[in-house]
């Protein structure tokens, strides 16, 4: 019998056929089990090692073996005729031939694919990340994830990046993929998820065309904690790959160039963003000591310096803790972020924040979002705040050309959308602003701050009554905020109801005596009721104490009647403005 009649006889081919499918369908098991559990990167590689090393194994048994109903026995060559055939061998040819045909197929469609078929790509979304820890205690984690996406795709130039304020409006969103683009006017969206166990952390992620439902790309990516930011890069790498997209040698550059974190320190960072984020009292105040404590771990991490900068303004901004308590570290962590790396876009961001509402310093703060926006084209809340310093700067033009372009990048945020709001309101176009405050409402109906600024409009209007609903409206939802409690003393006040509007100044008083309100609260509601001098006096208690509503004072209608005395222009030329 022939050296191949032989093999034929002692079920070689046969083995060797099994072995191929069974190993093809272990590496697709394989596959399946990455996709959801953080097992490493090289597990597929080495599943394919060992079965490619157990083929000629299996081939040398299958020669000198056979398993027959009395059990195993040594093959005895011979010149017998072949075993004759079975149906079940047809079977396993056609299987084998599927596996090497699906095999074949892959190899060539991804070989040959024409780079023309791959559609233009120039807007994106990355939606919410699916939590597959099935905790929702790790949703800071999960967040903070899709947040550090989002901002490391936002530094290509050639991508407009769809901001996360917008994006988590489809969190566990009905609408199909091409719906979503549709309404956030995009090219593409990412899908993905996040597994953690332990200190191991795996993203998975899919890119798919927005206009078709074409699925583009896909990937799973998996890093310690210490090498997340690696993780960040090498998606982004991966995504601006498969569109097509010519990074610049400094974005490049910045994408090679990752260090790795102290575990913990950054954890406490993810936490420190997350609480930030929900915008509450104790929320702040949780998220600014998570950002201390992740400091103290690792002093040297531009980022948390960033974040707490950052979170420090906000708080101070919304009047839950007093300037004159944080500018100081405020200052610090802002400089020390920019000092670690210049290269960060969080970091000018965060300093152009603190040199502004804190420092009355705009030309410094001016600079520094034109840097954070070169690093990091994509950064709407960085034109957000441009805006607003413009539109109080009284550059109206140039306060709605960002406003839109922080629009474009963050449409469904009621934060962006104040902005264009406060630029028309601050250029005395009251009827337009009034329209986008409505609009504000529709999107935010339960945050005080939209009635606010819908009595703004109102009142200069001359529509005292519906100003004053609004303002009630606001002090409702907030439990009584001092800053809404002082709009609705100047809404009484201009409308004649004195005596409520006296009452409400009192109560004020007494809370700024207790450290409960700012005295820019309590100047508004003597501008309203016509005491020039007492309120020239509380806003310039309220410059001492860097109160970040003092911006408003050069722009704002509300303060036309201080604007003959000289002690208000000579606070405004303190603060840096110019004066006629």
């Amino acid at each position: 019998m022939s050296f191949f009649g032989e093999l034929k006889r002692r079920n070689v081919y046969r083995v060797a056929a099994l072995y191929i499918i069974v190993g093809w369908v272990a590496l697709q098991v394989v596959d399946l089990f990455m996709s959801f559990m953080p097992l490493p990167e090289w597990t597929s590689r080495l599943v394919f090692v060992l079965l490619a090393a157990g083929f000629p194994v299996a081939l040398v048994l299958a020669w000198a073996i056979e398993l027959t109903p009395e059990g195993i026995k040594l093959e005895q060559s011979g010149d017998g005729e072949p075993a004759p055939g079975r149906r079940s061998d047809l079977l396993i040819y056609a299987v084998l031939a599927v596996v090497v045909g699906a095999g074949a197929f892959s190899l060539i469609s991804r070989d040959s694919e024409d780079p023309a078929s791959i559609p233009d790509i120039r807007s994106i979304v990355v939606l919410p990340l699916d939590n597959l820890m099935a905790d929702p205690g790790q949703a800071y984690f999960v967040e903070g994830m899709h947040e550090a996406l989002i901002t490391e795709l936002s530094k290509v130039d050639a991508l407009r990046v769809i901001s996360r304020t917008s994006a988590m409006k489809f969190l566990d969103s009905n609408l199909s993929v091409p719906e979503i683009g549709r309404e956030l006017g995009v090219d593409a969206v990412i899908e993905g998820s996040v597994l953690r166990a332990g200190d191991t952390v795996r993203v998975t992620a899919q890119l798919i065309d927005a206009r078709s439902d074409r699925h583009l790309w896909a990937d799973n990516f998996d890093r310690e904690l210490t090498d997340i930011l690696a993780l960040y890069a090498d998606v982004t790498r991966e995504i601006v790959d498969s569109v097509r997209i010519t990074l610049t040698p400094e974005q490049a550059a910045r994408l090679m160039t990752t260090k790795p974190v102290d575990a913990g320190a950054y954890e406490l960072y993810l936490k420190g963003s997350y609480a930030c984020d929900q915008w509450t009292p104790e929320d702040m105040r949780d998220g600014i000591e998570f950002m201390r404590n992740a400091i103290s771990i690792d002093p040297d991490k531009a980022l948390y310096h960033a974040g707490l900068a950052q979170c420090l303004q906000y708080a101070s901004f919304y009047d839950y803790v007093r300037p004159v308590d944080i500018i100081d570290e405020a200052s610090a962590a802002a400089q020390r972020a920019v000092e670690l790396d210049d290269t960060l876009s969080e970091a000018w961001t965060a300093f152009a924040a603190v040199r502004y509402y804190l420092d009355y310093d705009f030309l410094a703060s001016s600079l520094a979002l034109e840097r954070a926006i070169a690093l990091s084209p994509s950064n709407a809340r960085a034109r957000t705040h441009y805006s607003w310093q413009l539109g109080e700067a009284g550059e109206a033009a140039e306060a709605l050309r960002w406003a839109d372009e922080a629009l474009d990048l963050d449409p469904l945020s009621p934060n962006t959308r104040t902005t264009t709001g406060q630029a028309l309101y601050l250029n005395r176009e009251f009827d337009s602003a009034l329209s986008e405050y409505r609009a504000l409402v529709d999107m935010d109906p339960a945050g005080p701050t939209s009635y606010f600024y819908v009595a703004w409009a109102l009142e200069q209007q001359g529509r005292h009554a519906e100003a004053i609903e609004q303002h009630r409206r606001a002090i409702e939802l907030s439990d009584g905020a001092p800053l809404y409690l002082a709009g609705l003393g100047y809404s009484l006040a201009i409308a004649g109801e004195s005596g409520e509007a006296g009452e409400i100044a009192e109560r004020l008083a007494q809370a700024v005596e207790d450290g409960n309100a700012e005295p820019v609260h309590l100047a508004m509601v003597h501008v309203g009721l016509g005491n020039v001098d007492e309120a020239i006096d509380w806003l310039e208690k309220a410059y001492e104490a860097r109160n970040s509503h003092m911006l408003y004072i050069r722009q704002d209608a509300k303060f036309d009647l201080l604007r003959d005395d000289e002690r208000f222009m000579s606070l405004l030329r303190r603060m840096g403005w110019p004066t006629p």
